[in-house]
């Protein structure tokens, strides 16, 4: 009886989950149907959806172009990037002899920009030395101490920034004024004594660069050997000279090029860039300041740059803001009187 009873729950349970597999399948069979009748309108809907999409970002596009085109001030990279930019301002600029409008140039070298991008680099001298040529007042003020007893510190500066590691700095500066202190107590009389620990201590820490980041270092000297007067048509002459000084100082065994090399191979370039200036009538306005920002304007815009975390880090911008125009003018006006009072 019992045995009876236990066969009659069973086929129950089985004819109850035949039932739920049957409705179950059922169910699936209907949503399947109904997907496959609406996939279609979603795949348009989603076509549909998409190109809304699509076009409201390009108008999105479309409108932020249009606001940063109106803009009189707009970031054009970090240097050297935007060293072409400046000679398509120099290019722009009017070549007319009756605009009396100046020229205006700070820098914190005359050979700016020449061993990162010396085609850009040749174009702007050959640039301003035609517009001077066709009557346009160039002004050039650029970072130079010409006093005798520290004559060249801009290009110590410049040396120990580009070529000395950025945390021996701090060390440098401490054994250059230990050194100094030093000689003073030998020799009272001693003239030079500034000249002779700066020599001393900047040849120590570059020699230790020099054989720390050998495969860097012979990598810019190969990038600053690099001929300046290859296929130039303009001012050969200018151009021949500068290379025959990179090669008198740097094309030699890179373990015997010194710190004295580099510096006066700057300095000897910066003294033919002078001459180059005077004689297309540029004014030079050497500063005994560093220069915090470099620029270039023409009168309708200005190209500035203000440095980063290194000298060669500079990040740069274009405008035409009436009000950094007038600032740079009113900048020029007090280095004039500066000067003059001198």
């Amino acid at each position: 009886m019992k045995k009876k009873l236990y066969l009659c729950r069973k086929n129950m349970e089985n004819s109850s989950t035949k039932s739920k597999l049957k409705t179950a399948v059922s169910v699936c069979s209907k949503i399947y149907k109904i997907i496959v009748i609406i996939s279609p309108f979603g795949l348009i809907f989603s076509v549909i959806f998409f190109m809304i999409q699509a076009k409201e970002s390009e108008q999105m596009v479309d409108n932020l172009m249009h606001i940063e085109q109106s803009l009189s001030t707009k970031h054009i990279g970090i240097f050297p990037d935007y060293l072409d930019k400046i000679n398509k301002l120099l290019l722009e600029t009017s070549r007319n002899q009756d605009d009396t409008s100046r020229i205006i140039i700070f820098q914190d070298v005359l050979f700016y920009g020449a061993f990162y991008n010396g085609n850009a680099f040749k174009e702007m001298i050959h640039q301003l030395s035609e517009l001077s040529n066709k009557g346009r007042k160039i002004v050039i003020a650029y970072y130079d101490n010409c006093n005798d007893t520290r004559k060249g510190r801009m290009f110590r500066e410049v040396v120990q920034e580009s070529w000395i590691q950025q945390q021996d700095l701090g060390k440098l500066a401490t054994e250059k004024r230990d050194l100094m202190s030093s000689l003073r107590r030998e020799n009272p009389q001693r003239t030079n004594t500034f000249r002779t620990a700066d020599s001393i201590v900047n040849e120590k820490y570059f020699a230790r660069y020099r054989e720390q980041e050998q495969r860097e270092f012979s990598k810019r000297i190969v990038r600053i050997l690099i001929p300046f007067y290859d296929k130039t048509k303009n001012d050969y002459s200018l151009f021949l000279k500068i290379d025959k000084i990179k090669n008198k100082h740097l094309r030699k065994p890179f373990h015997t090029i010194t710190y004295y090399d580099i510096s006066e191979m700057y300095y000897q370039i910066t003294e033919e860039l002078k001459i180059f200036f005077e004689q297309h009538n540029i004014q030079l306005i050497p500063l005994n300041d560093y220069l915090t920002m470099s620029c270039w304007s023409n009168g309708e815009k200005v190209l500035f740059a203000f440095p980063g975390k290194y000298a060669a880090d500079e990040i740069g911008f274009i405008s035409s803001d009436r009000a950094i125009l007038h600032y740079i003018e009113t900048m020029l006006a007090g280095v004039e009187n500066y000067n003059g009072d001198e």
